[in-house]
Parts: structure tokens; sequence; C-alpha cells
């Protein structure tokens, strides 16, 4: 994950970032989740400072340095679970017009789980003393018993090194790279990863094939070669490091993946995992916006909201992009990228059209199921309307005394290849047209035996909590209404 704060968002290798005000102090921060061969996991946290945004200030010894002062706290629902507060100091120069960057490492040890990483940041020797604060949900720890590749940390350099300290892992010191985008400048990509409990699959002592390479999901595909593809033997165990470099000097300007691929000797692959980067290289190739996107990238709002009402058919990675509150710190030349390579990763030929197809749902689900304060797209029934079409069936009953205003949505058969497929929403308000999704039979989708035993609370709740269904005393059946739509 990659944040650079201060407050810009980017695509990341495993989420989101955060640019600055003119005059801010600009301090990025990315972060990755191992676990030790006992079983202990851990997170880093890494730190870039940008050196001329910060003040540098005489010291005693008649030199010029900056810090950034840092608050680091992990929560677990509303408690603290662990904290650092801490001062980030630059090299010390001669010359006060020399500002260079800076980094920190910072490791903490965690139980498996889900954390809210709460973040501060200011610069103490600057005049207004701002502080920049955030937070972000983050994963610590993987599986025990089944195969996996670790987070990435991304380097600026690596040497070998016997000198213990945070930036010492597997013999190396290892310099993070904490930026979303690579300039063309930068040759080669250096990262660094781990995969868990290969041994589980081949056999302690048994040999894994790893392969990394350079992907394009978008348009423009890459043809892949020996120039972005590498691959290594490497022996099975629970822990297996991987420090490796990629070219990425020919990579035209786009978006990319960095695909990690462990292979048994049978060929087949026993885990993988992707991580997202963008290339700035127009010496060898410009990747244009088409023209007719251009109308709704000119105004930020437009744009902005274009790209929220894509979070209804975003896979998990873009969903963590587009539902950002932070969403409006983004440069506007990254929020047209993102938003362009979305819609030409689904359809190469005529994003534009796949786009405005869609755009034209969003506008039906805003009309039917917009409620005071929140847009259609984002209700239970304008996502499932986005995500998987128009229903087949659609009962909707507002008027049985007995029961709450619901509906009922039947899908003869999905994308996805599931069939006969129900949704049910329902309101206990219906002044305020706002339903959720009680219930679904659809994979993945919130499952309540006790639906119609909601529904029928309105009554008042039976005596029997184990209850799933309900007599209409009313001559109504909701039971046949769902299994028999009309």
């Amino acid at each position: 994950m990659r944040l650079k704060i201060e407050i810009l968002l980017i695509i990341l290798f495993s989420g989101w970032a955060i640019p600055s005000f003119a005059g801010n102090p600009e301090t990025f921060l990315n972060f990755a989740s191992f676990t030790t061969p006992t079983g202990q996991n851990y997170f880093e946290t890494y730190l870039s400072v940008v050196g001329n945004t910060f003040v540098f200030k005489k010291n005693a010894n008649g030199k010029y340095g900056a810090k950034a002062h840092i608050t680091l706290v992990f929560k677990i629902k509303d408690s603290v679970y662990a904290a650092a507060n801490f001062n980030v100091l630059s090299p010390e120069v001669s010359d006060s017009s020399i500002k260079p960057d800076f980094v920190d490492v910072h490791r903490f040890m965690l139980p498996k789980g889900e954390y809210t990483l709460l973040f501060t940041f200011d610069d103490p020797n600057g005049a207004a003393h701002n502080k920049i604060s955030g937070k972000q949900t983050v994963h610590v720890g993987y599986v025990h018993d089944s195969a996996s590749v670790s987070d990435a940390e991304f380097l600026q350099s690596y040497s070998p090194s016997a000198r213990p300290g945070p930036y010492n892992k597997c013999g190396y010191d290892m310099i993070p790279y904490v930026f979303a985008n690579y300039p063309a400048q930068v040759k080669k990509m250096s990262f660094y990863c781990e995969i868990y409990n290969s041994e589980k699959f081949v056999g302690q002592g048994g040999k894994i094939n790893v392969e990394y390479s350079v992907e394009s999901p978008g348009a423009y595909s890459l043809e892949m070669n020996n120039n972005f593809l590498r691959s290594v033997q490497m022996n099975a165990d629970t822990v297996v490091p991987l420090l490796a470099q990629v070219p990425i000097d020919n990579l035209p300007t786009g978006s990319y993946q960095l695909l990690v691929k462990v292979i048994d000797n049978k060929n087949h692959v026993i885990c993988k995992r992707a991580f997202d980067f963008t290339k700035e290289n127009p010496g060898v190739k410009s990747t244009r916006i088409p023209a007719g996107f251009a109308v709704y990238m000119m105004n930020r709002d437009t744009l902005e909201e274009s790209i929220r009402c894509l979070a209804p058919i975003s896979n998990s990675t873009e969903r963590a992009y587009v539902s950002t509150d932070s969403l409006k710190w983004v440069p506007m030349p990254e929020l047209k990228r993102f938003f362009y390579y979305f819609w030409e990763s689904r359809d190469s030929l005529d994003p534009l059209t796949a786009w405005q197809k869609y755009l034209d749902n969003v506008m039906a689900v805003n009309n039917s199921f917009n409620v005071p304060g929140i847009k259609g797209y984002k209700t239970d029934r304008g996502r499932v309307y986005l995500q998987y079409g128009a229903p087949s069936q659609r009962v909707v009953e507002k008027n049985n005394a007995s029961t709450y205003p619901y509906e009922i949505w039947q899908y003869n058969r999905m994308a996805d290849g599931q069939t006969n497929t129900k949704f049910v929403f329902y309101t206990r308000s219906i002044e305020t047209n706002y339903y959720v999704l009680l219930h679904s039979t659809a994979t993945g989708e919130v499952q309540n035996p006790q639906w119609e035993v909601v529904l029928y609370s309105r009554l008042g709740t039976p005596s029997n909590l184990d209850q799933q269904t309900i007599s209409d005393r009313f001559g109504e059946d909701v039971n046949d209404q769902f299994n028999n739509p009309h």
C-alpha cells in the first residue's frame, strides 16, 4: 500500500496513496505485511520525505537539517493495539539550498487481523506547523495452511549487509521506493516479497519455480518476451524470500502489473499475486486518451463523480481507489488516467461506448433509487442493478399490512452463470425510499435465513427465535412471491 501524505491519491501496488497544497510538506507512505518462519506477523511502514518541501534549520554544529514528526496508531475497532511517535531526521548539509530527501522504515509486530492505521505528519520547523492526518484499513498476516505471496516492498536500491537494523532483511539493506509511478529515468524495478508455505505443496526440500513478469491489463498489451519475464528455481520452505529486478526501460507510458507466480514441478500455479504500477516513458510511446472522453474530464467534480459511480463494477483493488474519501486530493492527470484505463481494460475496442452505456444505467438508478443525501448508485438496489443488470422479475410490495415494504428481484441467469437468483430488499420507512438488502441467494451476497421473520417483525418479534417462516394472517404469502415472483 502507498500513501502520499498531504494528501494525492494514486493507484498503487496493493492499494492507494496521498500530494500537497503549494507550500505544504510532502511525505509519502507505503507499507507491507510479512510473516516470519515461526509464524510471527510483522508490519513495515516505509516513509519518504520530500526534502525541498521541509524547513531546514541550522543546528549547534553549524549544519542544516530538517525533521518530519510522525505518529502512527494501529487500532482494532475502538481499541489502540500499537502506536509510535517519532521524528525522522534528514541528513545534515552545509549548504541550506541543498535539501535532500530522506526515508524511514518502522517495523511493528502485530497479530493477524484487520487494523485501522491512523497517521499524522507535520513539519515542526515550519511556521504554520499544520498537522496532516488520515487513516487507512490495513491487513496483517496470511493463512498458515495455504501457499501465498506476501505484500511487496518496492526498492530504490539494495546492497549486501550484515548490519542489523530496520532496513535489513535476509542479509541486505533495502531502501524503499514509495511512489506509485516510475519515471523514464528508472530503468529497472527492484522489489522484495516472500512466498509462504510452498513446502506444503511440493514437500520439504522440493523445488518451486518462481516467475515474475510485467504485464499490461489494458489495450496496449505487451508482447511478453524475455525483456519482461524472469524465472528462478528455489527450494520450497515455510518462508522463501524473493529479492529481484525486472527491466522497465522499454515500457510505453501506461498502467501495468508486476505478476509473481509460484509453480510446482507439475507446472501447476500454486499461488500468485499482482501489484499495480504506472510508467511514464514518453520517449518510447505515448498512450493518448481519446477525445471522446474529454467531455467527462473537463470539470473536476464531474470526473470525481464519474469515478465514484464505478464502485459497483470495480474489482477489490479499484474499489479501494474509487471509494476513498481522499479522492478529491488526487491530481487531475492521475484521475484522468485512472478513468480512461478503467474502461480501456474492459473494452479495448470501444471504451467510450462501454462507459456511456454504463452511465445510462447510473442515471436510471439515480432516478429510481435516490434518497436524500445518497445517490442511487450508492444504495443497495442501485448497486445490485449496476453490478448484475436489470432483474428478470421484480416484485414491489408497499401495502402489505403485515410486513415492512419490500421488493423481491429475481434473475433467470446472471453473467457469472448463476441461475434463478433472488434478492430481497426492505425498508422500515416508506417515506425515505431507502431499501437495504436483507437476503440473497447469490454467491458472495448477504444471506439471512430469517429474512421472512424480519419482514413480518413489523407486527412484533416472534417468540421462537429460530423461526424462519411466517403465516400471513391477511392471506398474502411472501414465501410464494419469493419462490414464484411475477
